[in-house]
């Protein structure tokens, strides 16, 4: 079929790109890799990329787009610590993000793993002050209603409304400047798992081009329930389901140190 190409003067039959296909549709043959299904490709990129000799071509992930792996080499230390710097930020600054921050953020994601690189990730951005005033009072009524009902978060809820309510702080958005919501298409089932990684990317991204952003737990809890009110107010796509919230903004404070974590806990079975 037409799904990949061979450079037959290039290709030394390695058997790397079928070896690395994770759908598992190439085949060696006689003069180099051979597809005989145009359908099943989920269009990792992988048998292109991984071309010692450039010599294979896939028409759903372009040579031509592709960049070089970087060949600096972090230290492990390096980036141990740039893992660990990562903190999340609930004091913002009150100007709302600029477009271009918002949408280098969100540009990043794309590479985020997805089940059977499923991708079509959907980001809503709001920041408009008065809609995310209306999104936390939905969330805290959707809590308030799981509350009545009794049900597993009940102590939880109830002391997050005390503090919403009677200490008037804003435990829901963190008085979040802009908050950005993930949907995905209605089929996916694997869509909660696959923003919980879109959000890990932007969070480590985020302290590089000057913002701060943490998961709105709350707010994601409340979407992913399907609390209608609250789907209203964000205007989730035809088709598509809520799976994720995260608040964004430009950090008020700088953190000088890394905490340290629980000890890890380990073993090794045969």
């Amino acid at each position: 079929m037409n799904l990949i190409t061979v450079d037959k003067s290039k290709c030394l039959k390695c058997g790397l790109c079928v070896a690395d296909c994770p759908s598992c549709i190439l085949d060696m043959g006689p003069d180099g890799p051979e597809c005989n299904v145009d359908r099943g490709c989920m269009s990792c990129g992988h048998c292109v990329a991984i071309c010692p000799v450039g010599a294979m071509e896939n028409k759903y992930t372009p040579r031509e787009e592709m960049v070089p792996v970087p060949k600096k080499k972090w230290t492990e230390q390096e980036v141990y610590d740039f893992l660990r710097s990562r903190r999340s930020m609930r004091q913002f600054r009150k100007e709302a993000p600029r477009d271009e921050d918002i949408l280098k953020l969100l540009n990043v994601c794309r590479y985020a793993p997805t089940a059977g690189n499923s991708q079509g990730m959907y980001f809503t951005v709001i920041r408009n002050p008065g809609t995310i005033e209306a999104i936390r009072n939905a969330t805290a009524d959707w809590m308030q209603a799981e509350v009545d009902a009794g049900t597993a978060n009940k102590r939880y809820f109830k002391a997050v409304l005390h503090t919403y309510h009677e200490k008037h702080a804003d435990i829901i958005t963190r008085n979040a400047p802009a908050l950005v919501f993930l949907s995905a298409r209605r089929l996916n089932i694997t869509g909660v798992s696959n923003s919980e990684q879109t959000v890990a990317y932007a969070e480590l991204f985020a302290p590089a081009i000057g913002l701060g952003t943490t998961i709105a737990g709350f707010v994601q809890a409340c979407g992913i329930a399907g609390y209608q009110p609250l789907l209203d107010l964000v205007g989730v796509p035809p088709k598509q389901k809520l799976v994720g919230c995260m608040m964004v903004g430009y950090p008020r404070v700088k953190y000088q140190l890394m905490p340290e974590r629980q000890h890890l806990k380990y073993e090794f079975k045969d």
